[in-house]
């Protein structure tokens, strides 16, 4: 067996038969929200992990026992890995704009290699949804955009099936383990939508489904954290929220400055400080991120061993102001990353993907 697994959920179109591709570009034939869960298997490497193995657990249709469907199968196998295997915490990620399926696991499997908690590895769950995985940004990032507000009630769904999984759990079943989110980009504002989806379900009721949630360079509105309708209540599902910004980033230029959005909050972190909710915490990554993405300066989450290392610690629960290699910042009420500990080694990136993973 390959030395890293990745689990997956998806509302992506199912095809069998396309052994390039078994996820493609496209929402489930069965509806934007329904979804299909697997895992795969990878060969470590430090520039592209080698995919070996995927495996699809079986669309099973009215089952009213949930451990026997898909989904069921999923939540069991990922809660007996963090029960009994060498891997402790479960980070869940959501990918940004113009990532493939293939390309979305690749990063999970690089976030598995370079991310840990307490010197343990993490469990990683990727969630894809069908972002174009194109080579024509401009065009990639209406189509995508779209696709990402209509992804919301899907993961919304994995979400609310998450609780429920825990919530029929026997004490004894229960693995002591914590489950952590981590958004990249326009994954921030499918994460919004979803937010939003639980909220119109049942705004009393949302629970704190995460312990850390990492916005790492996030494609969304810089007044997010100031409206119930964006990212305000985003702290209830979470006991801390991380937001990661870089006023070089290119890649957000896309969304600023080329298609009217307001100001990003992964450029400048939030409009308005003091409005910001006290879980929230910022990390300016400006000194970093140049040298971990030198063209774009927007990937630099998955590049950057200053950022590895940064995040490693959050999700390791460490005390703000005793966290290496970083100052505070009065003016910007922000930690600010004060030098690259290494830049893992990648091929260049290509200048027409500026939001390559």
């Amino acid at each position: 067996m390959a030395d890293v697994r990745v689990f997956f959920a998806t509302n992506r179109n199912y095809q069998p038969a396309n052994k390039k591709q078994i996820f493609g570009r496209t929402f489930n034939l069965d509806g934007v929200a329904a979804l299909r869960f697997g895992y795969a298997d990878f060969r470590p490497d430090p520039v592209r992990p080698v995919l070996e193995d995927l495996n699809v657990y079986p669309d099973i249709l009215n089952q009213p026992d949930v451990t026997k469907t898909g989904a069921g199968m999923f939540m069991e196998d990922l809660r007996t890995t963090m029960a009994t295997g060498r891997k402790y915490d479960t980070l869940v990620f959501i990918h940004g704009f113009n990532v493939s399926f293939t390309a979305a696991l690749q990063t999970a499997a690089l976030l598995a290699q370079g991310l840990n908690v307490g010197g343990h590895p993490l469990n990683i769950v990727v969630f894809s949804w069908p972002s174009d995985g194109a080579k024509v940004p401009w065009m990639s990032y209406y189509s995508d955009r779209e696709d990402a507000r209509a992804s919301g009630p899907s993961i919304a769904r994995a979400f609310l099936k998450f609780r429920d999984f825990v919530l029929a759990l026997n004490e004894a079943d229960y693995c002591q383990r914590r489950v952590h989110l981590l958004t990249h980009s326009m994954g921030a504002y499918v994460l919004r939508q979803a937010l939003q989806a639980l909220i119109a379900k049942d705004r009393d009721g949302l629970t704190r489904l995460f312990d850390q949630i990492l916005l790492a360079a996030p494609d969304e509105d810089d007044d997010a954290f100031e409206h119930d309708t964006k990212l305000r209540l985003l702290p209830r599902i979470g006991r801390q929220v991380t937001v990661y910004f870089n006023p070089n980033d290119k890649g957000l230029t896309v969304s600023d400055k080329t298609k009217a959005n307001p100001d990003r909050l992964g450029s400048d972190g939030p409009r308005l400080i003091d409005l910001i909710p006290k879980k929230v915490a910022l990390v300016d990554c400006r000194v970093v991120a140049g040298a971990a993405d030198p063209f774009i300066e927007h990937s630099y989450y998955v590049r950057s061993q200053a950022m590895s290392d940064d995040m490693s610690s959050v999700l390791s629960d460490t005390v703000l102001d005793e966290i290496p290699n970083r100052v505070f910042i009065e003016r910007q009420r922000s930690w600010r990353l004060i030098a690259e500990t290494g830049v893992r080694p990648v091929r260049p990136p290509e200048p027409t993907r500026p939001n390559a993973p």
